[in-house]
């Protein structure tokens, strides 16, 4: 073997990253968030700030969208369509429901119109069908990764199948705005929610999170947090972030501490608290996140861990230097299926991947189940709260749900319609009309609106 045929190997490995870096349409971003030199609490895209741009009227309005791909997306479009078509009274004036909207959070398909809307306000109702609900972003995400050049970069560590999902997003859906751009927007705020791989625990895109690790959240496309939010693992890879903790002089603010102090006298606050300070280890030198559907499906989990880091309602409006409204509404958007089983139907051992697909499937649905309840019992706990510090709140937990669709034909065809990033034409539209019914139906919301009318 000659002196060139001993080296073939080696030069092509040295020279793929190479090739990944000149190939055009090949763009590595791999860990794309900035450090910051010092953490300032009044700086960036957070819930302090956001809510400076709301108004203070008599109710608080949060909407959680699930995951489940475009079908959780056109389940929470058609919602919003209907609060957008529903006048309500408030503080004596006749307004838009959709107007008194405080907070989107959004997990996995729901973060594409929980962020949409937060950029854009109602040129979603224009633009959000055709760039993303009638489009056929799954076909183009893999013929993406399948082209030459995109396969060669992938087996380099410079390009990941989520940068591809990433660049996609950016520039189709959602004109490469970053979080800059959603403080600029002056909507409601929006938390797009991911999963910490190591931890497992819910990590939320807003410079709260990005204080603890010394990084600037403004200049981070929003198409990044979407495609963390969605890394359906297996399918598309983690989104990575570089940890720069300790770097910025950040200090856990005092009520944290606190919370930190309650393992034992109240261990949900200190879970809450836990998983947030937990990112402040600087030995951790990277976060890499996955679909927030696997630490909370429903995008609920952000309200119950808010309240509960801040030691309840009454504590979290003083910190906020905000009053307890008399209406606290949440509406929770839930896509989740639950199609017939076909393994009882067969002596033959399921394979692993039906194994796999039941397994995740049962434990999120028993999940989202426990979080419903648990966000019911603790709305009652807040309004409880509320009345004990002289404020008539009334909680109203409005949920809309595929198991409240009368017709058992229509249930059983929206609860097949599958978990991807391509449907028919047909799918949105019913999925968008049930929406709307689904949710101009409820007896939680028929009796929020006669408290506000």
């Amino acid at each position: 073997m000659n002196r060139r045929q001993r080296r073939g190997p080696l030069a092509r490995l040295i020279a793929l990253p190479l090739a990944a870096s000149l190939i055009p349409g090949c763009l590595y971003t791999g860990t794309v968030n900035r450090p910051i030199a010092h953490a300032t609490p009044s700086y960036g895209y957070r819930p302090s700030n956001s809510d400076a741009f709301r108004a203070r009227g008599g109710i608080t309005l949060y909407l959680a969208f699930s995951g489940g791909g475009t079908r959780a997306a056109a389940l929470a479009y058609g919602v919003l369509a209907a609060l957008r078509d529903t006048a309500v009274v408030i503080d004596g004036k006749r307004v838009r429901l959709i107007d008194e909207v405080d907070t989107v959070s959004g997990v996995s398909g729901g973060s594409f119109p929980a962020t949409y809307y937060g950029l854009f306000g109602d040129r979603i109702f224009e633009e959000f069908e055709p760039r993303f609900l009638r489009r056929n972003i799954q076909g183009t995400l893999v013929s993406k990764i399948l082209m030459p050049w995109n396969l060669i970069a992938l087996m380099t560590p410079w390009l990941s199948r989520s940068d591809i999902a990433k660049t996609i997003y950016d520039k189709t859906v959602f004109d490469q705005a970053t979080f800059d751009t959603l403080l600029q927007a002056r909507g409601p705020r929006v938390y797009v929610n991911a999963t910490d791989l190591s931890s497992g625990e819910r990590f939320v895109f807003n410079q709260g999170y990005f204080d603890v690790i010394c990084s600037d959240l403004g200049s981070l496309p929003v198409a990044s947090a979407v495609a963390a939010s969605s890394a359906v693992p297996g399918l598309l890879s983690p989104v990575s972030l570089r940890n720069y903790a300790g770097a910025c002089g950040f200090e856990l603010p005092e009520v944290m501490r606190d919370g930190l102090a309650t393992r034992r006298t109240d261990p949900r606050r200190y879970r809450a608290v836990a998983g947030f300070a937990g990112l402040g280890d600087s030995n951790k030198r990277y976060l890499h996140l996955i679909d927030g559907g696997i630490s909370d499906n429903l995008g609920l989990r952000a309200a119950l861990d808010t309240v509960s880091a801040a030691g309840g309602l009454v504590e979290l409006a003083k910190l906020m230097s905000a009053d307890i409204p008399p209406q606290l509404v949440i509406i929770s958007v839930n896509a989740e299926t639950d199609p017939p089983s076909k393994l009882d139907l067969s002596a033959a051992a399921p394979s692993f991947a039906a194994v796999m697909n039941a397994v995740s499937g049962s434990q999120i649905r028993r999940y989202n189940f426990e979080t419903l309840v648990l966000v019911r019992e603790a709305m009652e706990l807040w309004a409880y709260e509320a009345r004990r510090a002289g404020v008539d709140t009334a909680a109203h937990m409005v949920e809309v749900s595929f198991d409240n669709v009368e017709d058992e034909k229509e249930r059983r065809a929206l609860k097949s319609i599958p978990t991807s990033f391509k449907l028919s034409d047909g799918d949105v539209d019913q999925l968008i009309a049930a929406g709307r019914e689904l949710l101009m139906a409820s007896p939680d919301f028929q009796e929020l609106l006669r408290a506000l009318r």
